[in-house]
């Protein structure tokens, strides 16, 4: 007999899955009439374990078992279970494989390095900001979502990449409200996949925020670099201050005074200094001020997805649950 709709919430929750992952993965066609169906009740176990990246035969037997660990990178590990890491990585290969079935793109060029991503991106805009990384990736066919649904119910990821087949997925876990900082993440993430850094059907999951970068992983050390050349020009920018104390709004001018000059974004430069002198609350308080100050970046993320999206190329299924952890449902 298949579980109940009782029973497989109970062996979900004991999984770890968080009640917000469990009510995405859950059908919108599921009803109480439905669970007088034998067949009904196995096709939602069979939904929902698809939907979560588990195995639905072991899921039958009782005991859930996630199917992609073993496929995926673990980069900036802090305090993460075996278990949480598993759901981490199977939550994210399932949505990453839906939202690369509905992409296409061209293949990327074989000699793309960050210096001549940058220079063609130079050649339309003044500098390299998170638009311009958008639409590198969308034009070659790579997805990228702010995830709104988290399989875990406490600890989040802050980035996860995906290759299926060669094509590419990036699934940002951390929201910010600052777009240089989210194009310093979109560039970091470009950066692996430049550089060959995930498996050929896995994934690379940035568990801690990349900026503070593992100096013992050198394939942290070079999508950083990758990142910093893409952004500045500079694999290593030396970008300091000229005095000894200043405050957010000098700090946003100089930013803004030197982002023409050097062809850089101006919350790019804040978030170096920030760096290099780890005064943080300055650099912060900078990119409030900086145009375009605070923005809902991962909604103007999955507003661009949306719009990008082959809908219907994916099943009705597939387009549901993606759209619901994208916060869009109204989006297929």
């Amino acid at each position: 007999m298949p579980l109940s709709p009782e029973q497989l919430r109970r062996e979900l929750r004991q999984a770890g899955i968080a009640n917000a992952a469990i009510d995405a993965a859950w059908p919108q066609w599921w009803s109480d009439e439905a669970a007088e169906s034998v067949s009904a009740t196995a096709e939602l176990t069979f939904t929902v374990a698809r939907r979560l990246g588990l195995s639905p035969r072991a899921l039958f037997d009782g005991s859930p078992q996630f199917l992609w660990r073993d496929e995926t990178k673990f980069k900036n590990l802090s305090s993460q279970s075996d278990e949480e890491e598993a759901a981490l990585a199977s939550f994210g290969m399932a949505i990453g494989r839906s939202a690369i079935t509905a992409t296409s793109g061209e293949v990327l060029p074989s000699n793309l390095t960050a210096a001549t991503l940058r220079e063609a991106i130079l050649q339309q805009s003044r500098y390299v900001g998170p638009v311009d990384l958008l639409s590198f990736c969308w034009s070659f066919g790579i997805p990228i979502l702010q995830l709104q649904v988290f399989p875990l119910q406490a600890k989040r990821m802050h980035a996860m990449t995906v290759q299926v087949d060669g094509r590419f997925a990036v699934l940002l876990g951390l929201e910010t409200k600052y777009p240089a900082k989210a194009a310093y993440i979109i560039a970091h993430e470009i950066g692996h996949i430049v550089l060959g850094h995930l498996g050929a059907n896995g994934a690379l999951l940035e568990m801690a925020d990349p900026m503070s970068i593992d100096e013992s992983d050198d394939e942290e050390l070079a999508a950083d670099r990758f990142a910093l050349e893409l952004l500045t020009g500079r694999e290593d920018p030396q970008i300091l201050p000229d005095v000894t104390s200043y405050n957010s709004s000098q700090l946003a001018k100089a930013a803004v005074d030197a982002s023409d000059r050097e062809r850089v974004d101006p919350g790019v430069i804040a978030l170096c200094l920030g760096h290099a002198t780890k005064k943080w609350d300055k650099s912060f308080g900078a990119l409030k001020i900086i145009p375009p100050g605070e923005r809902d970046v991962g909604r103007e993320i999955n507003e661009t997805a949306a719009n990008q999206f082959d809908w219907g190329s994916l099943s009705y299924s597939s387009q549901e649950y993606l759209s619901r952890v994208m916060g869009c449902e109204d989006a297929a």
